[in-house]
């Protein structure tokens, strides 16, 4: 995984749990929106890294 992105999915996830901390869900989960989004994004540089080794 990029460390650009794992910095940002960190951060996103301290963020996430001080909104659940403050009893904020709705809040928390835009955050794991985010968070999702990113890992489906560096799921998918990863994958397209594997393919492209194959060829």
């Amino acid at each position: 995984m990029d460390t650009e992105l794992e910095k940002k999915i960190e951060q996103l996830e301290q963020q996430r749990d001080n909104a659940m901390r403050i009893r904020c869900p709705l809040v928390a989960k835009k955050y794991q929106r985010m968070i999702d989004k990113l890992a489906k994004e560096s799921r998918n540089k990863s994958m397209d890294k594997a393919e492209h080794a194959k060829q």
